[in-house]
């Protein structure tokens, strides 16, 4: 019993030890690492939404307050065109929904599309296709 107390309390403190003070880094406001990438990312988020509201004012509401992507450094009229097939192939292979009892037209567009926007799958085919057009999105 004598040689248990030291021998927990030399657990504890190393145990305590291993604490970790890891912080998430600040969000940044200026587009992040690569601007190309979200502003290419958020086309292709504002394609799904605006085939899945197609037929409706949500989008001219949202376009009377929001600007969109602060940053404009890519454009072609080609590129666009490939990223709003994108938007509208991810539109059409959305599931129907199997957690509601949602009226007809209805579905978890937004999340979904937002999932979409968050994932590896986006990002790469972004950096595929930016560099396809040759752009200075990746010469640094």
């Amino acid at each position: 019993m004598k040689i248990l107390k030291p021998f927990i309390l030399i657990c504890s403190f190393v145990l305590s030890s291993c604490k970790t003070n890891y912080r998430y880094p600040r969000f940044d406001f200026n587009n992040g690492p690569n601007p190309c990438v979200n502003a290419f990312k958020d086309r292709v988020f504002l394609s799904i939404l605006s085939e899945a509201y197609k037929g409706t004012d949500a989008l001219k509401e949202i376009s009377k307050r929001d600007v969109g992507n602060p940053y404009e450094g890519i454009y072609s009229p080609e590129l666009f065109k490939k990223i709003d097939s994108i938007g509208h192939d991810f539109y059409n292979k959305i599931p129907p929904p199997e957690l509601c009892e949602c009226d007809k037209g209805q579905n978890y567009f937004m999340a979904q599309a937002l999932h979409f926007y968050a994932s590896r799958e986006l990002d790469s085919v972004a950096r595929a296709e930016l560099k396809k057009i040759s752009t200075d999105c990746f010469k640094k």
